[in-house]
């Protein structure tokens, strides 16, 4: 009558559960800091320079070849698509922008105060004052 039931058991589920999240943190992680995780450990596992690498060194020795060098730490205003953006990358007529440095952000200043609020509030205005509370 009682047979072995099949399937999975509650602890096999828990530790595919728990490598489920495992990989999904890892790629979330590798998200964030704009990297993948998952190329680099199959580049490293079988002996290759990763894609990504190659690909933006290949990209970087073609457009030193073609454009000088710019200084580092110039920043250019550019209109792409009709869109500005700063960008530290020469464009057609690109405008120097010079950097301001901050130290931080303000406080925001007190207003001063409205006058009409310091005059003494006649009768009416009291009793207007009292019912909205």
């Amino acid at each position: 009558m009682l047979s072995k039931q099949r399937g999975l058991g509650l602890i096999q589920v828990a530790i595919v559960m728990a490598s489920l999240a495992a990989i999904a943190m890892a790629f979330l992680m590798s998200a964030r800091h704009e990297r993948n995780f998952f190329t680099e450990g199959l580049a490293k596992l079988t002996g290759q320079a990763p894609a990504a690498a190659s690909a933006s060194a290949a990209a970087a020795a073609t457009a030193a070849s073609a454009v000088p060098a710019a200084p580092a730490g110039v920043l250019r205003k550019c209109v792409i698509d009709g869109k500005t953006v700063l960008s530290d990358v020469d464009c057609k007529d690109g405008k120097v922008v010079k950097a301001i440095d901050t130290r931080g952000i303000e406080a925001p200043k007190v207003p001063k105060p409205d006058p009409a609020d310091a005059a003494p509030q006649s009768a009416t205005d009291k009793m207007i004052e009292k019912a909205t509370r």
